[in-house]
């Protein structure tokens, strides 16, 4: 499922549209959060492993914020946007 990230530049962020198959919803983790976790040398698809490693924690924070639930530092950095329909 980290495939499905799709790298926004203009964002300067990675952003998976519909998670568990929720259109309703996109989540949106920064570059500069990936960054702080491994390092500002990394490549994409350097960027895209510690996605794919750290998929359930950012599901995790997805599931709490839309059930409004608290998320945890540092996960309280990954974005849930409602998408307009």
């Amino acid at each position: 499922m980290s495939d499905a990230f799709e790298f926004h530049e203009s964002r300067d962020a990675y952003v998976l549209e519909g998670p568990g198959d929720d259109s309703r919803y996109r989540i949106v983790v920064s570059r500069a959060f990936v960054d702080d976790e491994i390092g500002e040398a990394a490549d994409d698809a350097a960027r895209r492993a510690w996605l794919k490693a750290n998929l359930p924690s950012i599901l995790g924070a997805y599931t709490a914020r839309i059930e409004g639930g608290w998320v945890k530092s540092p996960w309280d950095r990954v974005l849930v946007e409602e998408v307009e329909g």
